[in-house]
């Protein structure tokens, strides 16, 4: 075949890894929000929010800036109530009956994920590994890794990206998220119902 013959099947190539790329992109916003909605809401974080809300998939963009409105005297105040000290728990292993004898090793495995990809936010100052806001914003994370993956056309690292993307999802943040949702449900906070409405249609529509 001509180079010429070969173009409308590289054109082609080239959409495809462009649409790809910009899924992963969308994932990794829409995950990113989840996790700074569960964060200590400081105003950088407000800022950021407001930013990533503008990049999550079209159809949901109005919600997430929505999301981003919220006044951050109330937010900071439904944080201390529903996620500070005697709130509702917010990591892996307070879900986990097999954990009650020992931490360990569940956060291993957890801190075993984010060592592979040098994965070190800075809410780990604050926050334990398992919790959830660190669990989220791994797979924005990971999901920022398979676009340039895909976008480099490097098949190697994106499979590797893309299968620790599943296989943290599967082994950590799908048995416990709708356990962590029932809880956040029962505080009867506008603010974290909106919240965990967000974090469930994310990680409904999130497997790659």
């Amino acid at each position: 075949m001509s180079a010429e013959g070969a173009r409308p099947d590289t054109a082609a190539a080239s959409t495809a890894a462009t649409a790809a790329t910009a899924a992963w992109l969308e994932r990794a916003a829409s995950w990113r929000v989840a996790s700074l909605l569960f964060q200590w809401p400081s105003a950088e974080l407000v800022a950021e929010l407001q930013s990533v809300a503008r990049e999550v998939r079209p159809e949901w963009r109005d919600e997430a800036v929505r999301l981003a409105a919220h006044p951050i005297d109330d937010w900071q105040t439904e944080y201390h109530r529903v996620l500070g000290p005697g709130g509702c728990p917010a990591s892996e292993s307070s879900y986990d009956d097999n954990a009650l004898a020992g931490r360990g090793p569940l956060l291993a495995r957890v801190a075993g994920f984010y060592e592979a990809f040098a994965y070190r936010p800075d809410t780990m100052t604050a926050e334990v590994p398992d919790h959830i806001a660190n669990e989220l914003g791994f797979l924005s994370y990971l999901s920022l890794k398979c676009a340039f993956a895909d976008y480099s056309a490097d098949a190697g690292s994106l499979e590797v990206a893309a299968e620790a993307y599943v296989r943290f999802q599967d082994e950590h943040l799908a048995w416990w998220i709708d356990r962590l949702c029932e809880r956040l449900d029962g505080t009867e906070s506008p603010r974290y119902t909106a919240a965990v409405a967000w974090a469930r249609r994310v990680a409904q529509s999130g497997r790659a």
